[in-house]
């Protein structure tokens, strides 16, 4: 394979020659203009990964944005030792919650995507039990307007 001149002069700035004698062309553009369709197809192959990538990654998180249940605006949250206490200040309603309703309000503040999913792992609920009630829980929410989807 012949020297390219990049590697001339390369080889002359290792021994302390640092003049440049003869234009220099990047080896990318040197390979272009060896096989330009070339090229181009590898410039759009590269351009078409970056904004592929780009679009899945902005479409996961607007799933993700979308998926998550936040608390109305007008709806506050505080834990207490018993559990918990929502305050609707809208209609000025005061809702006690026990330690599976405060467990649920919890993650929805925290931003989890899937409440569900976040409260079977934290509590290992192998029978169901407190899944179903989370569950039955967060559709009275929706319910009563209190909580955002």
């Amino acid at each position: 394979m012949p020297e390219s001149a990049y590697d001339r002069q390369l080889r002359r700035a290792w021994r302390g020659d640092y003049s440049a004698d003869e234009p220099w062309t990047p080896p990318a553009v040197e390979a272009a203009a060896a096989d330009p369709a070339g090229a181009r197809r590898r410039s759009r192959e590269e351009i078409e990964t970056i904004v592929g990538g780009e679009s899945e990654s902005l479409a996961e998180a607007g799933k993700q944005e979308e998926a998550k249940m936040k608390l109305a605006k007008f709806v506050k949250f505080r834990e207490e030792k018993f559990g918990g206490v929502l305050f609707e200040t809208r209609n000025e309603k005061v809702y006690t919650l026990n330690p599976t309703g405060a467990a649920v309000v919890r993650e929805i503040v925290a931003g989890s995507p899937d409440v569900i999913a976040a409260l079977k792992v934290r509590f290992d609920d192998k029978e169901g039990k407190m899944t179903a009630e989370a569950q039955a829980f967060l559709d009275d929410l929706k319910t009563k307007g209190l909580i955002e989807a």
